[in-house]
């Protein structure tokens, strides 16, 4: 199988890819993600410097994504004509400001009274559907589907 990264690694994308399917090969065809920190755990390893080993670096990282995740799970409650919706309370954004870019995550209720924020979210809307149909193409299944997102891309 021949492998390539979708965004530049500083590591050969063939060699990841053979040590995937060798971890996977050793876990009845599932690369478990333990596993494959273990396999990069030594420093002359090929995927050591993929990773994050001064162990508070890396416990900041981690608690910055789980923060990501508590915002992009919380819904806010909206109920009308057509009943109750539960719709994503914050949307990520990047403001540029003159002492630089923030990054963060603004209320979606908010969002649609700022054109420059609506059209970066609808952009990341977009461009996330280009994702999943890159992602998931190969499933003939879904091709009605993909059909609908040419449309509206």
């Amino acid at each position: 199988m021949r492998y390539v990264w979708n965004r530049a690694r500083s590591v050969s994308a063939q060699d990841v890819g053979e040590t995937i399917e060798a971890v996977a090969e050793r876990y009845g065809g599932v690369c478990p993600t333990w596993a494959l920190v273990e396999e990069a755990r030594p420093a002359d390893h090929h995927l050591h410097r993929m990773f994050e080993w001064d162990d508070l670096l890396a416990a900041e990282a981690y608690r910055r994504d789980q923060a990501r995740h508590v915002v992009r799970d919380l819904r806010v409650v909206v109920e009308d004509d057509s009943g109750v919706q539960h719709v994503q309370a914050y949307v990520h954004v990047v403001r540029l400001e003159p002492a630089g870019p923030i990054e963060g995550y603004r209320l979606t209720s908010l969002i649609v009274q700022s054109l420059d924020e609506y059209e970066q979210v609808l952009g990341e809307a977009l461009s996330a559907l280009r994702a999943w149909e890159r992602r998931y193409r190969h499933l003939s299944h879904l091709d009605e589907v993909f059909g609908v997102i040419r449309r509206v891309l």
